[in-house]
């Protein structure tokens, strides 16, 4: 029997998602703040689903198997949308202030899921989130180990931060520290669901008191705006209490958000990655004086490509007649 789509995870998706392009956009300071919590909300929701699947791995074929999925769904797309940017960089390089098809440097890093030209390293968090998560779920059990682990990796960065030389330090951040920080996020999302009411008021209340108290500490002791995302790269301190607060925010709600009938809401949040990358061409397109404006027309061109794609999949692959194991796979590349 067929499981009903759960639309409160979609319309918390749209979220997350809504706040990564503003972020994109260079909104006023204090709502730049505000959404900090939108990268570790995705990731939060990739692990409260994991977590809801009881999934096991019984061999290396099941590993390999599940490995292969996630590379499908979220490196493939990436590959074939960057292959279109730079593609559309080549003939129309006017269009561009940079034009990166002369930087074979930033291609290569772009396909890597490094630097690149930006924007791309999340899709580098979701895969290792999606290579390590399921690993250390049989380590990583309950609350106090969690609790055990995000003490270590506090400490573990604070000492071995800037000990290396700056190249292998980048490697060890993108590929580790980021990760494995991005990591607790994903813990918790696995583990939620087990969570008592008790213990899921803790855990909000603790976030906000420390969170607040970052927030005095910083405007009133060091005299300067509280700049939550400086904590970001990798996560620590109050830019993870910050995301968990709101977290217990938003999945507080979430039993109400089940009757919501929004059908843009529910796409957006099912076609998540596609939006996001067809933002990135129209981040470099538009450059209007108010964010907002960019904002709007890149989130509505960026919906009406992704649905305009998902016509075009599904109209080839009934007037071809594509075998349903080949349209499956076209449909998780381009159809999210």
């Amino acid at each position: 029997m067929m499981v009903e789509r759960d639309r409160s995870i979609d319309i918390i998706r749209s979220l997350g998602l809504l706040c990564i392009i503003l972020a994109h956009v260079n909104p006023p300071f204090i709502l730049f703040q505000v959404r900090n919590f939108d990268v570790p909300l995705m990731v939060f929701i990739s692990g409260y689903l994991f977590g809801g699947k009881n999934q096991t791995f019984k061999s290396i074929r099941d590993i390999t198997s599940y490995l292969w999925k996630r590379f499908v769904r979220l490196v493939l797309p990436v590959w074939a949308f960057l292959s279109l940017f730079y593609s559309i960089q080549h003939f129309f390089p006017f269009l561009f202030k940079i034009d990166y098809t002369q930087y074979p440097n930033i291609i290569l890093s772009s396909y890597m899921l490094m630097d690149g030209f930006g924007y791309v390293w999340i899709i580098r968090i979701f895969l290792m989130i999606a290579i390590l998560g399921p690993l250390c779920s049989n380590f990583i059990k309950n609350k106090w180990q969690l609790l055990l682990y995000y003490v270590i990796y506090e400490i573990i960065i604070h000492y071995s931060k800037n000990h290396f030389e700056p190249t292998v330090q980048r490697y060890i951040d993108q590929f580790g520290s980021y990760s494995l920080g991005f990591l607790i996020f994903f813990m918790l999302g696995a583990q939620y669901k087990n969570y008592s009411l008790k213990t899921k008021n803790i855990i909000f209340i603790t976030s906000m008191l420390i969170t607040i108290g970052g927030l005095a500490y910083t405007i009133l002791y060091l005299d300067k705006p509280f700049d939550i995302g400086a904590l970001k790269y990798p996560p620590r301190s109050f830019y993870i209490f910050y995301a968990i607060s709101m977290f217990s925010i938003i999945f507080w709600v979430k039993p109400y958000l089940r009757n919501i009938k929004a059908p843009i809401l529910n796409f957006i949040g099912s076609s998540t990655i596609w939006i996001y990358l067809w933002h990135i061409l129209f981040l470099f397109l538009f450059n209007f004086e108010y964010w907002y404006l960019n904002w709007f027309l890149i989130v509505c061109l960026s919906m009406f490509l992704t649905y305009l794609q998902q016509k075009i999949i599904e109209n080839t692959i009934t007037y071809f007649q594509i075998s349903e194991k080949m349209a499956q796979q076209l449909r998780i590349i381009f159809c999210s």
